[in-house]
């Protein structure tokens, strides 16, 4: 019995890299989390979290984050520490309620993730944003932002 539960944890151990190097590449999991081995080989992907808020006019609200109020600062700190540790397999969902229900006029808010990565072939810093749109309704329909809006967002005033 001891000797069948020692294999199994054997095997299960021997697979583990292949199953964390698969979950780095497919949901852009922290390499440095979930006790894998790829820690050894890759530096942690930076994340930059913008919050645009969709006001019941149609105006749009770009949360600033050095102008944060603390609890704003605590919802956006959490998600990208979250989301930088589990990739895509955290949603921003979260985010968009706590904002929500510190903006009682938002009808809606598109969250950006800016992530910074090596790129492996080229050695290269290389940037891929994410953006998703939340609604306080719940609906899960896109919103696409303005062009010279789009521009801006991550840009220091």
């Amino acid at each position: 019995m001891k000797r069948g539960g020692l294999a199994i944890f054997l095997l299960l151990f021997a697979l583990w890299p292949a199953a964390h190097f698969a979950l780095v590449r497919t949901y852009d999991v922290d390499p440095w989390k979930l006790g894998g081995w790829a820690m050894y080989c890759v530096p942690g992907p930076m994340k930059t979290v913008r919050v645009v808020g969709i006001k019941q006019d149609g105006e749009l609200e770009r949360l600033e984050y050095w102008r944060y109020t603390a609890e704003e600062k605590w919802l956006a700190d959490r998600f990208r520490e979250l989301r930088r540790a589990l990739g895509e397999l955290r949603s921003p969902e979260r985010l968009a309620q706590g904002m929500f229900e510190l903006h009682g006029d938002w009808e809606g808010a598109v969250i950006a993730v800016l992530t910074f990565e090596l790129d492996p072939e080229t050695a290269h810093l290389r940037t891929r944003e994410a953006l998703s749109t939340w609604w306080r309704d719940g609906r899960r329909e896109p919103y696409e932002l303005p062009a010279d809006f789009h521009a801006r967002l991550y840009a220091r005033p």
